[in-house]
């Protein structure tokens, strides 16, 4: 073989090395990134799930500008891939990494997480005054999770009917969907409540099996029911109380680089969610009365009496539960 032969052989070698270089480097740059498996609690369209979604999305895009290759977050979906009530022992087994989540939906786990709808701060305030340490605390002990982020301090929840009432006393004998949170307070003003998951209200309105349900009304679009509700009742009550909750064993393995982006991203979530919660709620309401809803207020006398008993209700029944650690976030 010639000189030039031999100087195109080891140029071919050259780059056949370069090449499988390259290869091996992108190989093990797969096989090094991070993926974080998220579930939310409600369904991929849903107005809370598109906040969340909004997050993973504005976090990837700082992570893949700032540290490329190094984490995903991989959203499989909701209910349909582990029910909403057992995400959470999931979460807290390792068999996903993230979810987001409403505090009634795993009670079972924490009773006293239900306090924290009565809570009027803000998620920020609440960091200030210690609260979310705490939160992070329990968490920790209990559910084998990190508190990533607390979100849920928008509307307040409302009963939404198919026949009108004009007092407390007209709710006695009534069947009204709801979640675990309100079932002490709406059984103390003889109503029988009726658990089911939110896409079956529908139907269940239609054929009288319930006479009504307990959701924020931002969440009644989500699931078709603002033909079903023909009325409102004011005042609201108790505020939904969701977070962004991580596997322990999981947040702990991040490098603290990562820790403290997504950290970062699920404070301004708060902002930009519940910026979201309060514009929506105006719109839902207008569109609302124009569908034909018709809001019912309680006379000023009996809506105090009525906000004072969902209190004192969520109160009792959760201190029988965890006294030590209800009476601490309520002092808190």
């Amino acid at each position: 073989m010639n000189l030039k032969g031999i100087l195109k052989t080891i140029r071919a070698l050259m780059l056949g090395v370069i090449v499988m270089g390259l290869s091996i480097a992108h190989n093990a740059t797969a096989a090094d990134t991070i993926t974080i498996t998220a579930l939310s609690a409600w369904p991929r369209t849903a107005s809370e799930t598109l906040q969340f979604l909004k997050f993973v999305k504005l976090f990837q895009a700082e992570a893949d500008r700032k540290y490329p290759g190094e984490i995903m977050i991989d959203y499989k979906g909701a209910g349909e891939v582990i029910k909403n009530t057992e995400q959470v022992e999931a979460l807290r087994k390792g068999l996903i990494d993230m979810t987001f989540m409403a505090g009634s939906y795993y009670t079972s786990i924490i009773p006293e997480i239900d306090i924290m709808s009565l809570s009027t701060k803000t998620p920020w305030q609440e960091k200030e005054d210690g609260v979310l340490d705490f939160l992070e605390e329990i968490h920790n002990k209990k559910a084998n999770t990190h508190v990533l982020g607390r979100v849920g301090s928008g509307s307040y929840f409302h009963i939404f009917l198919s026949k009108p009432v004009s007092s407390m006393a007209d709710f006695n004998g009534l069947n009204l969907r709801s979640s675990a949170t309100p079932v002490p307070f709406i059984k103390s003003m003889g109503v029988t409540p009726v658990g089911m998951p939110p896409p079956d209200i529908y139907t269940a309105m239609e054929r009288g099996v319930v006479d009504g349900y307990i959701l924020p009304p931002a969440t009644i679009r989500d699931f078709g029911l603002i033909k079903a509700s023909k009325y409102m009742v004011y005042p609201g009550f108790y505020k939904p109380s969701t977070y962004v909750l991580m596997n322990l064993d999981k947040w702990n393995s991040l490098p603290s680089h990562l820790q403290e982006l997504l950290t970062t991203h699920a404070e301004e979530m708060a902002h930009y969610a519940i910026a979201a919660k309060h514009e929506l709620l105006i719109d839902d309401l207008a569109d609302f009365e124009k569908q034909g809803m018709k809001f019912i207020r309680l006379e000023p006398a009996e809506a105090e009496k009525f906000t004072a008993q969902a209190e004192a209700t969520l109160i009792e029944a959760i201190s029988k539960k965890s006294p030590e650690e209800t009476q601490k976030l309520l002092e808190m």
